[in-house]
């Protein structure tokens, strides 16, 4: 008798009780060098933390059978390790799959995909230079799909170390990169040739405290580990002030069940013509990622307890991770002067910042699964956007995080209700305006979904060893409690005040240190990349060849053609070695990863752009595939957009009005330490009503 696809579930020694910090050691291992981290170092190695916890492995196994396996990761340093079961509980265990992290290896966001019944975040992990080392991971919520990514980060931050110091290179060779990929052979044949673990003294320990319990189709639960005492790791980029300011002014209409909301009086779409935006804004005790789960959630019974407008959603396509379509009808008692029912069908798009914000874009679409259906009057539904940011509040150890829905209503109906708020009262704009009410109550009235700590935390504790030793196979006890799909596939894997912000001052930026020298736009049936080798480009000039630098930054446009963005910077005089640029014109490419900014300002177009690109400084390294070419006088970036799907929804959103918007970028080097402060623009640029027509072909 076959069994149903479920999503595994967490051993419960994982979701109960403590978890102590462990040492990984193996004769052997590597010299890490030396850098204090965490609770301190034992000896001079560098001390780095250990990420570890449970994880959802996705693949493809040997007969073609999708997996989707419950697994418990480790990283300390830049070695990565996968087991059935969490090693800490069970000194000795074997892990199944292990090996080094490259410091060529991507992780890409894949966004929310369904898997047997439930919604997890994807992370595509491969390498940019052999696409035959890949695989895929899985999380349960977006925000430890975002610390996972930071601990690859350190990862590879550590692998780029070990080569810039000059780690024996027959070493390097010799050590097995991770792969996730593809079918696994049984675990007797692990034994040998994989990746060394370190012994460090103390450093601290990064785990997943999350659980999770299938109770059948649809319901996935969770439950939060007795992690007392544990300190809140932040990954996020920033602070909540963005790096540019944006063009809105809020005017303060009224208050509404404790929700605040606002009328922008100087929005104008140059597309659509005058739009009004009304904004509803509240404070939800709960961190973001709780409340992003909520909002998107279409399960009726979960939403009827904070819409009260809505009756029933449903998808209707998944486009990708990041984009859905969806089917859904208004409750009609709400609003009982209406003389038909209604029902709609709207687009969902949505992104999560590198501060960790949420945004998810709301608009009227079509779809031929949905025509029109009997006894129903078909509508739009009001463009509008959700964002959702954590507050951060002194003294509190509670999550809070506050709400805010965007609304875009038709300026004669703004005119009418704004006169006689009593109508406004009985409007759809006025019950979606609600909603922050609803989430808020929603959140007061469940505790337990507010009392969880973050999965991810950070805990210092005296180390226990774990040593690495092999596992028997006859030892695989209870395969099918981890297993996702059949008993016989175990051996298949598969508005606040930020508080630094109260102590840093804020130093505007001074004039560019680089001069435009142009701007190249073209477009390409293929990628195109090292665009200043090119016997045509500038920077092959007799002119360009005599001045001390140039940097140029080829934004790679993915669509049909792609398109090419190509800015040419200049310096008047040679660039200092020591200074910030220096370090990063001829640093490794790691280093210029973890460096390279770029601050959008779209100054005109509409309104649900803006708030899709933003105005936060973004590393576009950690954001998207940044290639670098350091030759002779210049250095180039070619940044491809198309390597983030996060990226390629947003710029394809973007195309949709490029003819309408006027945007400026600027690019800056990042300050990681008190004398690299102020940072300085590099260059800066404005792109006025770009027209894909005009584009050159090469």
């Amino acid at each position: 008798m076959a069994t149903a696809a479920r999503l595994p579930t967490v051993p419960p020694s994982a979701a109960a009780g403590d978890v102590s910090e462990v040492e990984l050691s193996e004769a052997g291992s590597p010299d890490l060098g030396s850098r204090s981290s965490g609770s301190g170092s034992g000896g001079s190695g560098r001390s780095t933390a250990e990420y570890s916890g449970w994880v959802y492995h996705l693949g493809v196994n040997s007969i073609g059978h999708e997996y989707c396996h419950l697994r418990f990761l480790v990283i300390r340093a830049k070695f990565v390790a996968m087991y059935k079961r969490d090693p800490h509980d069970n000194p000795g265990l074997e892990p199944i799959r292990k090996g080094a992290v490259s410091h060529t290896l991507m992780v890409e966001e894949l966004g929310r995909r369904r898997v047997n019944h439930g919604d997890v975040y994807v992370l595509r992990l491969y390498n940019r230079l052999n696409q035959t080392k890949k695989g895929e991971i899985a999380c349960a919520t977006p925000g430890e799909a975002r610390k996972w990514i930071e601990a690859f980060e350190q990862a590879k931050q550590q692998a780029d170390y070990d080569l810039m110091r000059g780690v024996n290179w027959n070493r390097l060779q010799n050590e097995n990169e991770i792969n996730l990929d593809g079918h696994r052979p049984r675990v007797r044949r692990y034994a040998q040739g994989l990746g060394k673990f370190v012994r460090i003294g103390k450093g601290a320990i990064l785990t997943s405290g999350c659980s999770y319990i299938y109770l059948g189709p649809e319901m996935l639960l969770r439950q939060s580990s007795d992690l007392q005492g544990q300190e809140i790791v932040n990954t996020n980029f920033g602070g909540d002030t963005g790096d540019a300011f944006e063009a809105h002014e809020w005017r303060y209409v009224r208050t509404f069940n404790g929700i605040r909301i606002f009328e922008d009086i100087s929005i104008t779409n140059p597309k659509v013509g005058k739009v009004i935006l009304l904004k509803s804004v509240g404070v939800v005790s709960a961190n973001p990622d709780t409340v992003f789960e909520v909002v998107l959630d279409l399960d009726k019974h979960k939403r009827y307890e904070w819409d009260m407008l809505t009756a029933d959603l449903e998808l209707v396509e998944r486009i990708d991770g990041y984009y859905d379509v969806v089917y859904g009808t208004y409750e009609p008692k709400y609003l009982n002067w209406w003389k038909s029912k209604k029902d709609f069908v709207f687009s969902r798009q949505w992104f999560r910042g590198q501060d960790g914000a949420y945004t998810i874009l709301q608009t009227p679409a079509g779809h031929n699964k949905r025509p029109p259906k009997h006894g129903y009057e078909r509508t739009k539904i009001n463009p509008s956007t959700w964002e959702i940011r954590t507050l951060y509040t002194s003294g509190s150890s509670s999550p809070k995080c506050v709400v805010t829905l965007m609304l875009e209503i038709a300026p004669s109906f703004w005119g009418r209700w704004k006169r006689r708020h009593s109508n406004f009262d009985k409007s759809i704009p006025f019950a979606l305006l609600s909603q922050v009410a609803g989430i808020r109550e929603y959140f007061a009235a469940n505790p337990a979904l507010t009392s969880e700590l973050p999965s991810t935390v950070v805990k210092s504790k005296a180390s226990e060893t774990l040593i690495i030793q092999s596992e028997h196979e006859d030892s695989e006890l209870g395969d099918e409690f981890y297993d996702a799909l059949t008993r016989g596939e175990s051996f298949e894997d598969g508005d606040s005040d930020d508080d630094d912000d109260a102590t840093t001052p804020k130093v505007v930026g001074g004039d560019p240190l680089l001069e435009l020298l142009a701007v190249d736009w073209f477009k390409v049936n293929e990628r195109f990349d090292s665009v200043a080798l090119h016997p045509k480009s500038l920077v092959q000039s007799e002119a360009a060849k005599k001045l001390p630098f140039i940097l140029v930054i080829n934004l790679q446009v993915p669509a049909k053609p792609n398109y090419n963005l190509v800015m040419y910077y200049a310096a008047e005089r040679p660039v200092n070695k020591d200074s910030l640029l220096g370090r990063f014109i001829d640093g490794t490419d790691a280093y210029r990863d973890a460096r390279f900014k770029l601050i959008p300002s779209i100054v005109e177009g509409y309104w649900m752009v803006k708030r899709a690109v933003g105005t936060k400084a973004c590393l576009l390294g950690k954001a998207v595939t940044c290639n670098y070419l350091r030759q002779d006088n210049f250095l180039e970036i070619d940044v491809d957009i198309g390597s983030s799907s996060v990226a390629r929804s947003i710029i394809g959103l973007v195309l949709g009005y490029v003819t309408s918007i006027v945007v400026d970028l600027a690019i800056l080097i990042e300050a990681k330490e008190e004398k690299e402060l102020p940072e300085y623009i590099l260059g800066t640029v404005r792109l006025n009503r770009v027209n894909p027509d005009s584009a050159v072909s090469i």
